[in-house]
């Protein structure tokens, strides 16, 4: 059934409207927990497949160091790096120093949960000299249907804030907002598969571009 539901959603992509921007995979494997009592880890590395996913236009790495406080409250700084590949124009590479703290706003004995995560990024690229400060705003309901740690849907909503234009093309304001529904599908005990369609909306110069984003995603839990 999970496959099934994979496969519709890719369907859905490919039928996306012609006057989207792009049609894109997604894929990341994420290893996040703690480690040692209170000491948490997080490493990500995330392959981004566009020109309707024929092509690896960006690849990111991400890690982190933090520490967990009462009532689940998590704290982590890290380092970004991202290679940008794109179809037009000349390559990049990208460097984020990053903030964030990370906690339930709301949980049920059943398993559903309301998680909020706000992430502050310090972006530079190389070649250029702008430091670029940008927000993010995260939140997640995941809604287990047969109680926790079960299968069900997830619903996941991004907005980025830019602070400050730059010489490297950031625009002060609004940057994107990103949406996605899927499911989130236990293959172990600290080990989820979650896979949906996202919706990325860009605030560019000219008409705002959309990409249609096949996300999926490997969650290796800690602890």
């Amino acid at each position: 059934m999970m496959m099934s539901r994979i496969f519709l959603l890719s369907a859905l992509l490919l039928a996306a409207p012609s006057n989207a921007q792009d049609v894109q995979s997604w894929n990341t494997l994420l290893v996040q927990g703690p480690i040692d009592g209170k000491l948490l880890l997080w490493a990500e590395l995330q392959p981004r497949f566009t020109n309707d996913g024929d092509r690896l236009g960006q690849i990111v790495a991400r890690g982190a160091i933090g520490v967990r406080t009462k009532n689940d409250i998590d704290f982590h700084a890290g380092y970004h790096f991202q290679h940008n590949n794109p179809v037009r124009g000349a390559n990049s590479d990208e460097h984020r120093l990053w903030q964030q703290v990370m906690g339930p706003v709301y949980r049920r004995k059943d398993g559903l949960a309301l998680i909020t995560r706000w992430r502050l990024e310090e972006r530079s690229f190389e070649g250029a000299n702008d430091l670029g400060w940008r927000l993010r705003m995260f939140w997640r309901l995941q809604t287990p249907l047969k109680g926790p740690g079960t299968a069900g849907p997830l619903l996941i909503s991004e907005t980025f804030l830019a602070f400050n234009s730059t010489d490297w093309g950031a625009r002060r304001g609004f940057d994107q907002q990103r949406l996605f529904g899927g499911w989130l599908q236990p293959l172990g005990k600290r080990l989820n598969l979650e896979a949906g369609y996202m919706y990325q909306h860009l605030n560019r110069p000219g008409p705002d571009p959309g990409n249609h984003i096949l996300n999926i995603t490997l969650n290796r839990r800690l602890g």
